[in-house]
């Protein structure tokens, strides 16, 4: 049997309590609702990196990207010190390159993989499973390369890349209509890469259009060391150049100590030279060449790449061509140590003329 219980009736509460217990109502209220977005925490990306070995265009993009990347939100990435690879430009070093691209590209722990440079490139795609989105900067001409299937087509559902069409043949273009050479010299190590570099391919073109011959020398490792490119333009010379294309070697790196005597030798000579990689080689003694590579609109083009890939975005459909137009620097102190004089059309229209010679201090130097 139940027993009954008394059970005392609520006691209403009084008016006065009535603010305290609006207000404990939002304040539950308050604490259950989610966070504005304000306050929300960015969603951690970690990026794996491979190189094949140090370069200072390397440097300057990644960092690029690496501040464009800090600088407009949305995600906090992440560079694990464990997943960046570069090996070293050694051939015994270079053939490491297919070990480091599988081994990052085996992690379950990243987001994606940055490819800096030609060669590591190639061999993240050759390892690719397509799992892990992969990015290549640093490519001198990926379309050259076979790396793309085109400039509007990255071939593969997880690749994209920085594609700058027709530059470097408007390079070897303008570098003749300015000093009429007859013989270019050109150097490069005797391999795909070393040939797509040199952007040989643009330059045998633009030589049979406007009637020049190309002067080649293709016996450099993949070290190019200062020595190799030393006995390199001895034989250029003996060849008969009377003008040379500074290609992205290792021998003349803008922060290295073989750039000095290089372009010293070349003065001596008395020979013409176009510097692919920027004003910081004409300010140091080169002729003539592009402007300095503005690394910041670089590094923003490949964040907003990595960052719609973030957000759901296939690769593959991303655009990769940059339209940005080249500009030219000359170096006035250059032309009178080698007896050449500018045309007056062409100093009116270059973008720097710098009066002096300025070597950096190579890297590590005190």
């Amino acid at each position: 049997m139940f027993r009954a219980v008394a059970v005392a009736p609520a006691r209403a509460a009084s008016p006065a309590s009535f603010p305290l217990l609006l207000a404990l109502a939002a304040a539950l209220l308050l604490a259950a609702a989610p966070l504005p977005s304000a306050y929300a925490q960015p969603l951690v990306k970690r990026i794996g990196y491979l190189e094949a070995g140090p370069f200072w265009l390397y440097t300057r993009t990644w960092d690029a990207f690496r501040a464009a990347m800090a600088r407009d939100g949305g995600f906090r990435c992440e560079y694990p010190p464990d997943a960046r690879f570069s090996p070293g430009w050694e051939p015994e070093q270079m053939r490491t390159l297919p070990e480091r691209a599988t081994e990052l590209l085996r992690r379950k722990d990243l987001d994606m993989v940055a490819g800096m440079g030609t060669a590591a490139v190639k061999a993240l795609l050759a390892a690719s499973d397509g799992r892990i989105p992969v990015i290549g900067m640093g490519m001198a001409d990926p379309v050259a390369a076979g790396i793309v299937a085109s400039a509007q087509d990255s071939g593969a559902d997880n690749f994209t890349c920085r594609v700058t069409v027709d530059r470097w043949s408007s390079m070897f273009r303008v570098f003749h209509e300015v000093v009429r050479f007859r013989k270019m010299g050109i150097m490069y190590p005797d391999t795909p890469e070393g040939r797509v570099y040199a952007a040989l391919g643009d330059a045998e073109a633009i030589a049979s259009e406007l009637g020049f011959s190309l002067v080649r020398y293709e016996g450099l490792s993949s070290a190019e060391t200062a020595d190799e490119c030393r006995k390199g333009l001895e034989t250029l010379r003996g060849q008969g150049m009377d003008a040379f294309f500074i290609g992205p070697l290792n021998c003349f790196d803008i922060e290295g100590s073989g750039l000095a005597p290089l372009l010293d030798t070349l003065a001596a000579w008395k020979i013409p030279t176009f510097a692919r990689d920027g004003s910081e080689y004409v300010k140091a003694g080169a002729l003539m060449g592009f402007s300095t590579w503005d690394f910041g609109p670089i590094g923003a083009f490949h964040a907003r790449q990595a960052r719609a890939i973030f957000e759901g975005a296939t690769p593959r459909g991303l655009s990769m061509q940059d339209g940005t137009e080249p500009s030219i620097a000359l170096n006035l102190a250059t032309a009178k140590a080698i007896g050449f004089q500018f045309p007056f059309d062409v100093l009116v229209v270059a973008d720097e003329l710098h009066e002096t010679i300025t070597r950096p201090s190579p890297s590590g130097a005190q």
